[in-house]
């Protein structure tokens, strides 16, 4: 691999190609088998017919404009043309890095795209999932129930073990999150009663929610949802009721009741308050009530 690897780089003509694979085995072979299926599907399906055999020397900003509107016109989603677009770029950030020609990387012109999900649960919603929850399976209530209480994503809930809660504190360590910047979570009496009810073997090492959360195991979660009706007649894939959606859920309840948004983005593990703001709208009240109970009053003239 590494005569390969040295070979590769030593090439008088490097094309997209030969950056591709290298990136595939020095940067996308330490991220997860579903990033790594993912890019690998992107760079396979819409970057290599259009520019694998392209000497990077030569990749333009005309050759990315033509390559837009061939994805553009295969009418795929924003979200996917910029996903492929951003891969180009980090592609040839690498190249560059590895002295495989020597750049500038091309202007980018990303597509625009809201892709943020505003589906939140009410409280009878959640309630009425909890049930059916409680009725398949004891696990995904009580996951369920911990992520409503948490905030926390998915890769977050099902990496908890044993060691990483502090029981004086009732708090826990969550790490290799999302932002790479490791965080400490409050646990309240709900989520602290869950974790322990999962964690009666004592094993401190492996994760307490021992799931594969892209294997069938998921199951109970999306049969509960769908008796549950959320999702009927929903096309607008913002508006889905999916795991995520819990985190959005804990998100809502938090504003609505005003708590501060620097709170809820701390809680969240946000690495940009504006990626908190999202939920503002939920708290129309919260400025004057601020005005009207926390300032000081004076006696007027």
């Amino acid at each position: 691999m590494a005569d390969q690897i040295f070979s590769e780089k030593q090439s008088s003509v490097n094309t997209l190609s030969t950056a591709w694979n290298l990136y595939a085995k020095l940067v996308l072979s330490s991220a997860s088998d579903k990033a790594q299926g993912t890019e690998e599907g992107r760079y396979r399906t819409y970057l290599e017919p259009c520019l694998g055999n392209t000497p990077l020397s030569d990749i333009k900003n005309l050759q990315i404009a033509l390559l837009r509107q061939n994805l553009e016109s295969r009418n795929l989603s924003p979200q996917t043309v910029y996903h492929c677009l951003s891969l180009l770029r980090r592609v040839l950030r690498r190249a560059i890095e590895w002295e495989l020609y020597p750049g500038p990387i091309p202007v980018f012109r990303m597509p625009k795209f809201d892709n943020k999900r505003i589906r939140y649960l009410s409280k009878d919603e959640a309630a009425k999932l909890l049930a059916n929850l409680k009725a398949s399976s004891k696990l995904w209530h009580d996951i369920t129930i911990f992520a409503l209480n948490t905030g926390l994503r998915a890769g977050e809930i099902f990496k908890i073990t044993l060691n990483d809660i502090n029981f004086i504190d009732l708090s826990v360590h969550i790490k290799d999150t999302k932002s790479n910047k490791n965080r400490v979570v409050p646990l309240n009496k709900q989520a602290l009663k869950v974790l322990l009810d999962n964690s009666r073997d004592g094993d401190k090492e492996r994760p307490i929610f021992n799931i594969n959360i892209n294997a069938t195991q998921t199951r109970p979660f999306k049969k509960a949802v769908e008796k549950c009706g959320f999702n009927n007649g929903v096309v607008d894939r913002r508006e889905r009721v999916v795991f995520h959606t819990l985190r959005h859920t804990f998100a809502s309840w938090l504003v609505q009741k005003d708590v501060p948004i620097v709170i809820v983005s701390q809680l969240l593990g946000h690495s940009d308050l504006r990626m908190t703001m999202r939920y503002s709208h939920l708290a129309p009240n919260a400025a004057k009530s601020a005005v009207d109970t926390y300032l000081p009053e004076f006696e007027t003239a």
